[in-house]
């Protein structure tokens, strides 16, 4: 005989809180003959009465008597399991690197925030390098990042444009006048980096040499790093923007002064989109 179905649990605890056939056929909607079949399968299944009959009605004998708050247990840990989907949770992981985490982000988050009250979402920035690793692990929903990434199970898109702008603090500006570039001290994020990739690509030959680059591990460390005249370095304008309002950095004139830079919106190919996944996008689309 086939394993116990739910339905047969079902029609065990409706006789038992109903005392009869008929009575449990009308709380489950089903007719009497179904509800003494699958009865009958239950108790045929595990080998044991679980009522005495007696007159019209059915009345749980001792193994009955053990059997129910199981059952019980058993039909509310389903419903539990079921209410899981009853209602829409939203939940996203979203990773990025760090010009997007710091700067583009935050305003979205909370438009995000504010049309979805309820929604948990979880933000962790990372270089490119790592975001693609996430995404590939499944340990992540979405991926905005600042390099171009290359895939076959990751589908990027285009998302919007940055601008790059090459700075200094001004004394060191002065102190560089008539210099040539190969000779200027240079701040940069470290490779696997998708700043540091893009401008490897955008120099090629004109890349500085390692000896004369301080490497930082984020995009925030290298903004300090150049504000406090520690070398010459690329900075997102949205993340430059204050300080060069201000004076405190200046942007250094001549060929790859500055450019401009796609990001990109990664996703699994493989993965089905979740609800919470969904509503984000659609504010980052907006």
């Amino acid at each position: 005989m086939n394993e116990t179905t739910l339905r047969q649990w079902r029609l065990f605890l409706a006789v038992a809180e109903t005392g009869s056939v008929a009575a449990a056929a009308r709380q489950v909607s089903l007719t009497q003959p179904a509800v003494s079949l699958g009865l009958g399968q239950l108790e045929e299944r595990l080998g044991e009465r679980l009522f005495d009959r007696i007159g019209r009605g059915l009345h749980l004998n001792r193994a009955g008597q053990r059997l129910l708050p199981e059952a019980r247990a058993l039909l509310d840990q389903v419903a539990r399991c079921e209410s899981l989907f009853r209602e829409t949770r939203l939940e996203v992981t979203l990773v990025a690197t760090h010009t997007l985490g710091n700067y583009y982000l935050p305003p979205l988050l909370a438009a995000f925030r504010h049309r979805h009250p309820e929604a948990q979402v979880r933000l962790e920035v990372i270089n490119t390098r790592r975001a693609v690793e996430r995404l590939l692990s499944l340990d992540a929903d979405l991926a905005l990042v600042e390099g171009p990434v290359s895939h076959r199970l990751l589908e990027a898109q285009a998302w919007r444009d940055d601008t790059l702008v090459r700075v200094a603090s001004p004394a060191l500006a002065a102190r560089l006048a008539g210099q040539p570039a190969a000779r200027w001290p240079w701040v940069m994020r470290e490779p696997g980096s998708g700043t540091r990739a893009v401008i490897e690509a955008r120099l090629g030959q004109d890349f500085p040499a390692p000896e004369r680059i301080l490497q930082l591990g984020a995009g925030e460390a290298v903004r300090q790093a150049v504000l406090a005249g520690a070398g010459v370095g690329y900075v997102s304008e949205i993340a430059a923007s204050a300080a060069l309002e201000d004076g405190r950095l200046v942007s250094l004139p001549g060929p790859g002064e500055r450019f401009r830079r796609p990001l990109y919106l990664l996703r699994h190919r493989q993965r089905s989109p979740g609800a919470g996944e969904r509503a984000l996008l659609e504010v980052l689309a907006g």
